[in-house]
């Protein structure tokens, strides 16, 4: 194979650089030992604190048996979950259906304010709703609410049409 002048001068290059690499100058922060007959203990009272210190098959046999704390050696491969519980769940309601109340008839909207009788003529009465006076007879209707059946023992029975319900209104008179 024949190498051209240019990839001579290439190969050559990164010989040179590998050179340097390999056998040149250190990093100029790092402290070289003396070279010189001093004491093993001496050596240790002296020797720089880190794992930079230690040499590589020291720094690996090291790195080899650490021991770890439990509980940091756990959390590292523990199960974690976004998993949430749901809420607790609501109170029971009782669900039955409960029969309405029974309907009533509103109050009577009447008041009494008085009576006619004349001679052979059935009882006229008279009631008043607000400023409204209303002369009725037995068997009439007021407002197509209320009917007008009776009167005994002073007071005036109305039905209330819509739930057909009687109702009393004291009329203050004997009959």
């Amino acid at each position: 194979m024949k190498l051209t002048r240019r990839s001579k001068w290439l190969v050559g290059g990164a010989a040179l650089i590998a050179a340097w690499i390999a056998f040149g100058p250190g990093d100029p922060d790092a402290v070289q030992p003396a070279r010189g007959a001093a004491s093993p203990a001496a050596r240790a009272a002296h020797a720089p604190a880190g794992p930079q210190a230690a040499p590589p098959a020291r720094a690996l046999w090291s790195l080899a048996h650490r021991v770890a704390e439990q509980t940091s050696a756990a959390s590292l491969f523990a199960a974690h979950s976004w998993y949430v519980a749901p809420p607790p769940p609501a109170p029971v309601i009782n669900t039955t259906p409960v029969a309405p109340p029974k309907p009533t008839a509103p109050p009577l909207p009447y008041a009494f304010i008085g009576s006619y009788t004349p001679e052979g003529q059935p009882t006229v009465f008279f009631l008043a709703n607000g400023d409204r006076v209303y002369d009725v007879h037995l068997g009439d209707t007021l407002d197509n609410t209320y009917s007008i059946d009776s009167f005994s023992n002073g007071q005036l029975v109305l039905t209330y049409k819509p739930l057909n319900i009687q109702q009393q209104l004291p009329a203050g008179i004997g009959q």
